[in-house]
């Protein structure tokens, strides 16, 4: 338990840390930008508390809102993607079984396609989250749209590459 709690930790700094020094410095077309550090927020294991991951996801967003000296959007979409994680995204995770347990949410612990709908579909919240509390209006719509759309590809993207990157365990 202790070193599935210190795993979490160590991903959630090196997630935050690459967000917060590498890729917020990456504005593709001045309208694209990618969030790995809801990485740390997806792999939180499923029969964590709803509470605690809900508070998990806040933190995490309110430290990269404190980095990026911004009023607490990322700390909204990532709430917001908890919460949506919460309703449903345990259930794709376990696949409906409610005492199924998946330790660590990854490629290798759940088949690929549910991983990759998982994480697609909470890149998605998180996306049109932020891109709506972003632009705080539908004047620029479109763009707003295109906007969340290409983010949520590109985050998509980023993680699964880190997924088939990440070392598997022995």
């Amino acid at each position: 338990m202790t070193r599935l709690v210190l795993s979490n930790i160590f991903r959630f700094i090196v997630l935050i840390v690459l967000q917060v020094l590498i890729l917020n410095y990456v504005y593709l077309g001045g309208y694209v930008l990618p969030f790995i550090y809801i990485l740390g927020v997806l792999m939180l294991p499923t029969n964590m508390g709803k509470n605690i991951t809900l508070l998990v996801a806040f933190v995490a967003g309110g430290v990269v809102d404190i980095f990026c000296n911004i009023p607490g959007f990322h700390a909204f979409s990532c709430t917001m993607m908890a919460f949506a994680r919460v309703l449903f995204g345990d259930r794709m995770l376990t696949q409906g079984d409610p005492d199924a347990i998946v330790e660590t949410p990854s490629v290798r612990q759940v088949p690929f396609q549910t991983f990759m709908g998982y994480a697609f579909l909470m890149s998605l919240v998180y996306s049109v989250t932020y891109g709506f509390v972003e632009a705080f209006s539908f004047g620029n719509f479109w763009m707003t749209l295109l906007s969340m759309f290409v983010n949520t590809l590109l985050t998509w993207l980023l993680i699964m590459l880190f997924q088939l990157l990440m070392p598997q365990k022995k």
